[in-house]
Parts: C-alpha cells; structure tokens; sequence
C-alpha cells in the first residue's frame, strides 16, 4: 500500500483530518491511481481509529476518487480518458463564459488577489495545485454567480489528478504561469471577450498537455 503523509491538525475533526489527508494525497498522485488501500493499514498511517477512516474512505468514494470493492477492498479510482473528456468538454462549457462575467464585474480587491498568487510563485506540486485552485477560485468568485461559483469548484475537485499530472513537467509548468498572467490582463482590461479567449487557451493547453501524457 502506498504510504500516506504523516502528521495532525487537532483543530479538525478526525473524519476531517481523514478525508483531507487523503484526498490530498490522492490528488497530487501520492497514492497513484489503481493503488490498493488498506483500511486497517490507513487507520495505523493516520494515527485514528476505523470509523473517520470509513467514513473519508466513503466520502472519497462519491467524489469519484476511489473505489470500494465489498469483499475485495479499496482502490484508488484509476483515470480514465473518457472522464477526462468529459471534464474538458464541461470546463469549455463553463469556464469560459465564467471569466467573461469576470472581466465585467471584477473588483480591485480580487485582481490585488489574482496578482498576489501569480507573484508567489510556487515551486512543488502541492502549492502549485494550491495557487491554480485559489487563482480560478477568485475568477469564479469574481463572476457574482454563487451557482456558478459552486460548480467550478466541484469541476476542479474532479480535474485536479488529471492537472497534477500535466504539471508533472517543468515546460507545462512555465506554460500554464503564461495563460495565467493572459488571462488576468483580459481581466484587468475588463475585456469580456479576452478573458473568455484566454481561458479557453489555457484549457485547450492543458487538455493538450493531458492527452500527450495519457496516450
């Protein structure tokens, strides 16, 4: 079984500190897809008993993240290019027209925000992940559409394994840093239809990107 990170953070509940712990792990490909997970083992690993464990492990599980098998045991939910698809056909659907909303109602205060994460920087996989969630959290949030808003998190949830894969390479890395900085002048121009243009690059690239590695 592969091995999970160690550590606590006692503010949090023990099926919170569970469910984070691996589904962090699970989404920058620590536990790679098709692993097989042991629940006795995770609940050694975590340092916490069988039920918070149970409980993230179903968690995970209707978020499409793994599979539990009845009498056969876990699994980490392998990727698949027909989801990927899919996601990408959705994320052109959404997206897009996310940051076009943006572009015409976003405030000082969120493009301070956009600026701030493009300028940290970020050099591991973790962070990295971490900066592209908030920079296209704060576009959403930007768009004044809660809907929408709660849409494109759930849509990121179930991408981020498919994007940590595709930042597994530096010149992806340097590309992605370029769409970003695209976009947020499209942003800061309040240019509708410059934002939705450079989102769409950005996701055509990734998608790009994926299918290389994947094929």
């Amino acid at each position: 079984m592969a091995k999970t990170r160690a550590g606590s953070c006692p503010t949090l509940s023990q099926n919170e500190r569970a469910y984070r712990r691996l589904k962090d792990d699970i989404v920058s490909l620590r536990l790679k897809p098709g692993d097989a997970l042991n629940e006795s083992g995770l609940c050694a690993e975590l340092g916490l008993g069988r039920t918070p464990v149970n409980q993230a492990l179903h968690r995970l599980m209707h978020e499409g993240l793994v599979r539990i098998l009845p009498r056969k045991g876990i699994l980490v939910q392998p990727l698949s290019m027909d989801e990927f698809a899919h996601l990408i056909e959705v994320r052109r659907l959404t997206e897009p027209p996310c940051a076009a909303l943006a572009a015409a109602r976003i405030g000082p205060e969120a493009l301070e925000r956009l600026d701030a994460i493009l300028a940290a920087a970020p050099d591991d996989l973790d962070a990295i992940l971490e900066s592209d969630r908030l920079f296209h959290a704060v576009i959403a949030e930007a768009s004044g559409n809660r809907v929408l808003t709660e849409v494109l998190a759930g849509l990121h949830g179930r991408s981020v394994r498919f994007w940590a894969l595709s930042l597994a390479t530096g010149h992806h890395q340097a590309e992605v840093a370029e769409e970003h900085a695209e976009i947020l002048a499209a942003l800061r121009g309040r240019d509708p239809d410059g934002a939705a243009a450079a989102m769409t690059a950005h996701i055509d690239s990734f998608a790009r990107t994926l299918a290389s590695r994947l094929g």
